[in-house]
């Protein structure tokens, strides 16, 4: 029996545009410290080495301090990384992993799959089909591997990256029929998969998995932040989901149209645990004068104080701005910006852009009258 941890998509050196520059350095070194989890993990667990299924870094063009530290981490967690380059980090002329930093850099115990299989312990063997441009490995790439993986005796690991099935916005990269061959005719034990970045479970009797990445990137990922323990023996294997990660993206749809509500949301949001690691998108519905819309921007910009991030989910496309009630009686409109406004009030009650224009014009003549005021 051998047992490792199933790793991918770290993406080390990722960036996002709604992070400020404190999150966003959090953010990054998060993806380090989720190395460091991973040989902690490793450690504790005896596992005879760590396989990484591609995507190890967001790009070949990472800063300097991305791949030095990504190298200490591995380095100083004293058990093997096995690093299968992906399609944002391929194994291509400028690849990272060919360049003088990461060679000079690179401790022992790290090491980059090719297309031969390497003894990962005694009577285990593991390949990976390394991704070597933006496009794709073809059949025969996958195929010059399984026959080279197939000729090894003993347990045999398998490291692909890509998409297995289509998605919305992906794909198939790998072919199912290449997993079935090598589960079946090239005695492959495990495979470990990488590029999505939920835990996935692809229904090959529970021996092909995604292990998502260590920590999440994205809204729609549904079970990220976790890493794969591996059991593996000529009967089969066993495979168990750890969580490693620490960041959360979260997402609210609320519906507010008086400031009682807002305030029970406000501190609903407050409720939520680890803030400072969580980056929320939030879209409100609902109908109110600009005075409740004044509230909402301001109760946001006071929440993105204690989270991450709170990201505008098409920034209150949803709500309604309306001219009636005391708020608008106190800006003390009369003649043309009065009429103005009760007719944009009227076009508000329709649907579509001319509502959605007339309440965005409301929201500007409210914010230019108050601040004339």
């Amino acid at each position: 029996m051998v047992r490792f941890v199933h790793s991918s998509d770290w993406q080390l050196g990722m960036t996002r545009h709604f992070l400020g520059t404190e999150a966003q350095a959090r953010f990054g070194a998060a993806r380090i410290e989720a190395v460091e989890t991973l040989g902690r993990l490793a450690r504790e667990e005896g596992a005879a080495f760590v396989v990484v299924a591609g995507d190890v870094f967001e790009t070949n063009l990472v800063p300097n301090d991305v791949v030095v530290r990504a190298l200490d981490a591995m380095g100083e967690a004293g058990v093997p990384f096995y690093l299968l380059p992906g399609n944002h980090d391929p194994l291509a002329p400028g690849s990272v992993y060919e360049s003088e930093r990461f060679l000079r850099r690179k401790p022992g115990n790290v090491h980059v799959l090719g297309a031969e299989p390497v003894e990962v312990a005694e009577g285990a063997w593991l390949a990976g089909v390394p991704w070597r441009s933006k496009q794709a490995p073809g059949a025969a790439a996958v195929e010059e591997v399984l026959r080279a993986l197939g000729a090894c005796a003993g347990l045999r690991i398998l490291a692909l990256h890509g998409q297995v099935e289509r998605g919305p916005d992906s794909v198939v990269t790998v072919e199912r029929a290449w997993v079935e061959r090598a589960l079946g005719e090239y005695g492959v034990g495990y495979v470990a998969l990488g590029d999505r970045h939920s835990v996935t479970d692809i229904g090959c009797g529970g021996r092909a998995w995604y292990s998502g990445s260590p920590e999440p990137t994205d809204y729609d990922e549904l079970n990220p932040g976790k890493a794969l323990v591996v059991e593996l023996e000529s009967g089969g294997c066993r495979v168990r989901e750890v969580g490693v990660g620490r960041w959360r993206f979260v997402e609210r749809a609320v519906e507010i149209h008086r400031e009682e509500e807002l305030d029970a949301v406000v501190a609903e949001l407050e409720r939520l645990p680890e803030r400072r690691r969580t980056i929320l998108r939030l879209r409100v519905g609902g109908t109110g004068g600009p005075e409740l819309v004044a509230a909402i921007e301001a109760a946001m910009a006071e929440l993105a104080q204690s989270f991450a991030a709170v990201e505008p989910w098409e920034r209150y496309r949803s709500f309604i701005v309306r001219a009636e009630g005391e708020g608008w009686e106190s800006l003390g409109l009369t003649g043309f910006a009065r009429e103005a406004a009760r007719e944009l009030d009227g076009l508000t009650a329709g649907d579509g852009e001319d509502a959605r224009a007339a309440s965005d014009a409301l929201t500007l003549l409210y914010r230019l009258v108050r601040g004339a005021t």
